[in-house]
């Protein structure tokens, strides 16, 4: 395969000559054969590719020609359509090599037939019967039944959870719909393709199930390609453990009743004891109120109030499944009722005490609701023994992979062991392209000025950049101090919130001298390329929430062990996470930027020099005419 990788990617090869625009990368052709080796071998790879590196052909080349069968997972859905129907089809047609593709995502991306049709019936949803008959239609029509292909309904509809089916209510082969089931289709096409694109999610619900031994989402597969493979660590730890939601016994009640009058109408008392049980959920969600938190269960437990209001929840949710279990026979849909019920009683009983030392119990509250998690301290044994019975190739990669150069950090979190690692550092001249500004801040981040200070600086540097700049924030109360406090600027502000990120980052494009204001979900899987992007500001260290209850767990465990949580989990995240965020600024080897992080402690801190050796090579000041200056020579050769 070597002498058609160089053929692909060599200076006038194959996609030189197909793709307009396209440069030979020595890194991307070094990691190409890298991958096909690890696809040859069936060994697992775990590898670093810096921004501009190309790895999404560096790794869709080799799998293509190797003929195998494999996943392709990535971090997002945005990004698995990207692959799906973008650079799948243009090295198809770039390459002449037959393959069959397919995406598959998690059933609620699908449209169900069955729940659909339980919508109509719903008076409750009598005034959005025209949606509900174009959403009928279009199923006539589409072919996937992906809804995101459709504009008839916002992520955000109440309506969505309503037309799509979860593991909880899909009746499976029982479903009157069974033989038009997009799900089902999805996944034959998965079962037949050679490529089959998913994301993480998906996989982790492989993962979860697989653990749990309750079988297996996907087919079996030749190799694992992992994009973006920083993320899995905590997706992971969402997936493994258990979890109930307010939202699922609002459901179970809701589909309950509805069965029941459709196939049970003779069993009346379950909408009695249906109101009980939602009046007794509302009671609790009273008493733990509609703060938005994220906070150890066991403290709310220490409210006599909280505790007995949700001790009496489980009383009724088991009445409730009692009453469900005469009537199971009546329908398939009063039998999968019933089994929801059994399960929502096993895992709420997880929370009436704490009886499993391995588990974090935690409430994640909403204002639309809570969810209840139990969490586990590890997730690298059981992955570790995921993978043992996945016999497969794995290639795990991202362009943040390693903390000052050492991939110890995202191995031991998931437990990969016999491993081969490879780094490709990133094919742009930061030296020439960039320049990092460390400003003079006289105070500590948790001084109570240290956001005055931020603006002022933000101030200063957005007259030089004209605009044309992302402010990047640890937390939404410093952002929208920030904003309030830049709120006279000349240049249109925009800040996270006021609109859907896509909306606002097209807008950013398309101003060319906006100053745009974003936290968690702007620091990574954002790409804009160009002059409308030239400068980039980070408010502090991105060190996670101490607040945040499994990260305060397993910093507890790991003290009580004898470890150094700071050094062996806090600086590490943090780490990928700013090398994320610094990734915002060069996106094209035509990218010109200035790096603006302002937290003091990357110089006057001892663990600062981890993060500056995680940095690109990049000139540094501490000179504000420095950052003037970089951006006038920029105006200048333009105006040549």
């Amino acid at each position: 395969m070597q002498d058609d990788l160089q053929q692909i990617f060599a200076e006038g090869g194959i996609l030189a000559r197909q793709i307009k625009g396209y440069h030979p990368r020595q890194a991307q052709q070094e990691m190409a054969q890298r991958i096909a080796d690890t696809l040859a071998s069936a060994t697992v790879l775990v590898a670093e590719a810096g921004t501009g590196t190309g790895k999404t052909f560096a790794y869709l080349a080799p799998a293509i020609l190797s003929g195998q069968k494999i996943f392709i997972s990535t971090g997002t859905k945005n990004l698995q359509d990207q692959l799906f129907r973008r650079d799948l089809p243009t090295l198809r047609k770039a390459l002449a090599v037959p393959f069959q593709a397919a995406i598959l995502k998690g059933r609620g991306n699908y449209l169900c037939h069955h729940r659909l049709t339980l919508a109509e019936q719903d008076p409750l949803l009598l005034s959005q019967t025209d949606t509900l008959r174009s959403l009928r239609d279009w199923s006539q029509s589409s072919k996937n039944g992906d809804l995101s292909e459709s504009d008839l309904l916002e992520t955000q509809s109440n309506l969505w959870p309503r037309v799509t089916s979860t593991v909880d209510n899909c009746l499976g082969q029982q479903c009157p719909d069974y033989q038009q089931c997009f799900i089902v289709e999805a996944r034959r096409r998965a079962q037949e393709a050679d490529i089959v694109v998913i994301n993480h999610h998906l996989l982790m619900s492989d993962f979860a199930l697989k653990t749990a031994g309750q079988g297996e989402v996907l087919p079996t597969a030749d190799a694992f390609i992992i994009d973006e493979a920083h993320q899995l660590p905590a997706i992971a730890g969402q997936f493994l453990g258990n979890r109930i939601s307010s939202h699922q016994i609002v459901e179970l009640c809701r589909d309950s009743v509805q069965e029941m009058q459709e196939h049970a109408a003779d069993s009346q008392q379950l909408t009695l004891h249906a109101e009980k049980l939602q009046a007794k959920l509302q009671s609790l969600r009273l008493h733990i109120g509609n703060v938005e938190q994220r906070t150890p269960w066991l403290t709310q437990l220490y409210n006599d109030e909280i505790k007995n209001h949700f001790n009496e929840l489980v009383d009724y949710l088991e009445v409730f499944e009692s009453e469900l279990e005469p009537l199971a026979v009546r329908s398939p849909g009063l039998s999968q009722c019933h089994v929801r019920a059994g399960e929502l009683v096993n895992i709420i009983q997880l929370f009436t005490e704490q009886n499993d030392d391995n588990l974090v119990l935690w409430l994640d509250n909403r204002p639309a609701g809570f969810v209840l998690h139990a969490t586990p301290f590890k997730i690298s044994q059981h992955f570790q023994q995921w993978l043992e019975e996945k016999p497969a190739a794995w290639i795990f990669t991202s362009a943040t992979l390693t903390v000052a150069g050492k991939f110890n950090h995202f191995c031991q979190h998931l437990g990969i062991e016999n491993a081969e690692y490879a780094s490709w550092e990133s094919p742009f001249d930061y030296a020439k392209q960039s320049l990092l500004y460390l400003p003079n801040i006289p105070v500590e981040p948790a001084d109570r000025r240290y956001n005055q200070y931020v603006a002022d600086i933000a101030k200063e540097v957005i007259l030089h950049s004209q605009g044309r700049i992302f402010l990047l924030f640890t937390s939404y109360r410093a952002m929208h101090e920030v904003a309030e406090l830049l709120a006279d600027l000349d240049y249109p502000l925009m800040v996270q919130g006021s609109g859907a990120k896509a909306t606002l980052l097209e807008e950013f494009r398309q101003h060319g001298n906006a100053v745009l204001l974003g936290t968690n979900s702007f620091w990574e899987g954002v790409d804009v390329r160009g002059e409308a992007l030239s400068c980039v500001l980070i408010d502090k260290i991105p060190f996670a929430s101490p607040g945040d209850p499994v990260l305060e767990a397993r910093i507890n465990n790991l003290k009580e062990r004898g470890g150094n949580p700071f050094r062996s989990i806090q600086i590490p995240s943090a780490v990928i996470q700013l090398k994320q965020g610094i990734g915002r600024l060069i996106r094209d080897e035509q990218d010109h930027g200035v790096l603006v992080l302002c937290d003091p402690r990357l110089l006057n801190k001892p663990y600062g020099k981890v993060f500056m050796r995680s940095l690109p090579a990049m000139p540094i000041t501490q000179d504000i005419n420095q950052v003037e200056d970089f951006f006038m020579q920029r105006q200048v050769k333009k105006a040549v």
